[in-house]
């Protein structure tokens, strides 16, 4: 099996409602869909979206650094040489799109699907859901709302500008005392508003913290995962294996948030599942606003480390418009399958 030629093209789902968090605001999930054709028919599939606010990128710049930058190295290889090739490259995105298009090709070369041939057992696992960044009478809406459609993991978007985090998030525990609330900061927090805040909120049913200040402030994160009796979970400060490495030495967090995304695809992200496995360090398998493929991607690789992977926060297809355009995947409450 060779590459013969990559083509993209550029897609928008429009979501339900804004998506809204510290650091911004979404109204469609927008992505590059990539294609990597084959001398035996095969093709490969793999996305990427533009998430400039954390990634740096563009749609227009992820499109030029795969047509630019990657596709004149790997036309001409086998999926697994293209794989190698891909490892010096730079690791972003667009790397990302073009590294789960190869391992689906991959599987394809072994009779096999992307689960089966990344070594998953099951089919199925539970994903967290997106409550975006309101007011605390409207997110105490949207926690009823998702409660009232089986789903019970709350993924809950704090960092408002208005002082009112702390209301907020008493407002959604109460609504849901025995939901598994995830509170995400995405960097908008003080060091000192981070101890204000998870003093106040330590008794209730909080599972986690996610991100609560600047990426680059690890010494801040550090003292934070000290005091609080609520694990702090990294993700802005922790992009690759060499960032995961740094935050569990300096003890800046007690878990990671891995993304295809922000390491660059499947190969990177099993290498960092490797190390995490080793050290017994927990992790979610996060996403950014994504389309069907890259997420199908993401859970396939969740479902092979289940012992590794704590939690699970792929519920683009859940916020689209239209939840018929999350094919492959399919949607049963909070359950994802493949």
């Amino acid at each position: 099996m060779i590459i013969t030629k990559i083509t993209l093209s550029e897609h928008k789902i429009p979501l339900k409602h804004p998506f809204i968090t510290a650091l911004r605001r979404v109204e469609a999930v927008a992505f590059v869909r990539i294609h990597i054709h084959t001398d035996t028919q095969n093709i490969g599939i793999g996305e990427a979206p533009p998430t400039k606010a954390i990634t740096g990128e563009t749609l227009e710049s992820i499109s030029k650094s795969i047509r630019h930058t990657i596709t004149p190295k790997l036309l001409g290889l086998s999926p697994q040489e293209a794989l190698e090739v891909l490892k010096e490259l730079s690791h972003n995105s667009a790397s990302a799109a073009v590294d789960m298009a190869l391992f689906d090709l991959c599987a394809q070369d072994s009779n096999q699907t992307l689960r089966a041939y990344l070594g998953a057992e099951t089919s199925t696992l539970k994903t967290a859901i997106t409550l975006s960044l309101n007011t605390p009478e409207l997110m105490a809406k949207q926690a009823k709302e998702a409660l009232k459609s089986g789903l019970d993991i709350l993924k809950v978007k704090v960092g408002g500008s208005d002082g009112k985090d702390i209301e907020r998030i008493h407002a959604i525990s109460t609504i849901a005392p025995h939901a598994t609330i995830l509170l995400d900061a995405n960097q908008a927090w003080s060091k000192l508003e981070a101890f204000r805040i998870i003093e106040s909120i330590q008794n209730l049913n909080i599972a986690l913290i996610e991100q609560p200040v600047a990426a680059n402030d690890l010494t801040a994160m550090a003292e934070i995962t000290r005091m609080s009796k609520i694990p702090i979970l990294a993700d802005e400060s922790a992009f690759n294996l060499k960032e995961l490495k740094k935050v569990i030495a300096m003890n800046a967090a007690d878990m990671i948030n891995i993304k295809l995304m922000k390491c660059g695809g499947i190969s990177p992200a099993r290498e960092i599942l490797a190390y995490a496995q080793e050290h017994k360090i927990r992790c979610m398998m996060g996403s950014m606003l994504e389309g069907p493929h890259s997420i199908m991607a993401a859970a396939a690789l969740a479902m092979a480390y289940p012992e590794t992977i704590t939690y699970i926060d792929l519920d683009s297809p859940l916020l689209y418009e239209d939840i018929t355009l999350a094919h492959p995947l399919k949607f049963h409450k909070n359950e994802l399958s493949l």
